[in-house]
């Protein structure tokens, strides 16, 4: 019997490597966040890498020579393996970015050689391991082609192709053909994305929405919820808020002039933005003295809390093709602490259709209207279970059917709309 036959017998469980899109330790990780819940089910291992896609910041020399110095940071990497109580093992390994090269070669040559490098990258892994299931994500890394491996790649959101120019348009459809055509099962992280790309790649996905940890939301304690207001200077106050990574794309600042003529109807609101938000820095710093608070980055242990401390959650993102393929789990968030939210009129959720989310395009007024609206309205019990099948457990089950072939659910089983 060869060593690996030796090993699967051996085994309880197969074993499966997961590739998040992107690598990060501060921020939840769609595919960390499954790599976590799927020991039910595998063994799992987790690439792990210094990603320069997680240098936060506003567009400046200076965050360009970070994310330079990451990248070439995580191009010198040696494999290291390392075991988390969570069962869990994280396998540090020499990742090539993009970013690093393509000056140097331009786009194309730069995506090529970091594929092919990481491909070797990860067959080694693959092989050292004895994994069995290889779970990806990320762009940069293709699936390995090995005798006896179960390959799947999970498709975590489209590229700006409203924006960017045929040529690169061409290019970023044909990586995801490319790693599609390799796959055994492909996911995608909204039905509307999986629409897409069964029109445009003639790809057929499994829609799987992001999730959120419902118990660790729904079991912090009144008396924390309380002392985090008082210490952030929020008692008594309106809360509108915002808990995530404030990325370019979060409309900070239509956010802000919201709230300040929120401000001018409800003396005693205040704005609570929780997370990195450096591109946003100068106009949420010019704001600080008119009701707005800032934490910066938070573990994500203490997230609950700040979610809790909310009356009202706000996703402000423009509606772009990007936008109205993704799947915004802030709102399963909110939802999950009973708030009601007040949100851009993305297709996900005028899909779903949720009573506590009052769809507002982005004009100043018809979000005043919103939040007042808000304000006024009461939770209803039955509304409890609107986020049930979001919880990550409950989502890892289905991943896990799909890729172990117990069963496989048809797309409209899944719950990315109603």
């Amino acid at each position: 019997m060869s060593a690996r036959g030796a090993r699967v017998v051996r085994s309880r469980k197969p074993r499966l490597l997961v590739v998040p899109h992107i690598y990060a330790e501060d921020i939840s990780v769609r595919e960390i966040e499954f790599a976590r819940r799927l020991t039910r089910h595998f063994d799992t291992y987790c690439l792990a890498w210094r990603d320069a896609q997680h240098v936060d910041g506003p567009r400046s020399l200076g965050r360009q020579w970070r994310q330079f110095r990451t990248a070439l940071g995580s191009a010198l990497a040696s494999t290291r393996l390392r075991r988390e109580a969570g069962e869990v093992t994280y396998v540090r390994a020499r990742v090539w970015q993009p970013l690093l090269l393509q000056r140097f070669t331009g786009v194309r040559r730069a995506i090529e050689f970091c594929q092919s490098a990481n491909a070797r990258m990860l067959e080694r892994i693959v092989r050292k391991c004895g994994i069995d299931y290889v779970l990806v994500a990320g762009a940069n890394i293709r699936l390995p082609e090995i005798p006896g491996v179960h390959g799947f790649f999970d498709v975590v959101d489209w590229f700006a192709e409203d924006v960017l120019s045929p040529e690169k348009s061409a290019l970023e459809r044909e990586q995801v053909c490319r790693l599609a055509a390799g796959a055994e099962g492909v996911f995608a992280v909204s039905e509307p994305l999986a629409e897409k790309l069964a029109a445009d790649c003639g790809i057929r996905a499994v829609p799987l929405p992001n999730g959120a940890d419902l118990a660790n939301l729904r079991s912090v304690p009144a008396d924390r919820v309380v002392e985090l207001r008082r210490r952030l200077g929020l008692e008594g106050k309106f809360v509108i808020g915002y808990v995530g990574n404030l990325g370019s794309y979060a409309g900070v600042d239509f956010l802000l002039e919201a709230f300040l003529a929120v401000r001018r109807r409800i003396p005693e609101a205040a704005l609570l933005l929780v997370g990195p938000a450096e591109y946003w820095r100068r106009r949420i710093e010019a704001a600080r003295d008119k009701g707005v608070v800032w934490t910066g980055p938070v573990a994500p242990r203490e997230v609950p809390a700040y979610f809790n401390a909310l009356d009202v959650g706000v996703l402000a993102q423009e509606k772009t093709l990007f936008t109205e393929l993704a799947f915004q789990i802030k709102v399963v968030e909110y939802t999950a602490c009973r708030k009601f939210v007040v949100s851009a009129p993305l297709l996900t959720w005028e899909r779903l259709a949720w009573p506590n989310v009052f769809l507002a395009g982005l004009r100043v007024e018809t979000w005043v209207d919103a939040l007042l609206r808000a304000r006024r309205s009461e939770w209803r019990a039955e509304w409890d279970g609107l986020v049930a099948p979001y919880d990550w457990n409950t989502l890892a089950d289905r991943i896990a059917s799909v890729m172990l072939k117990d069963k496989v659910p048809a797309a409209e089983a899944l719950p990315c709309v109603s």
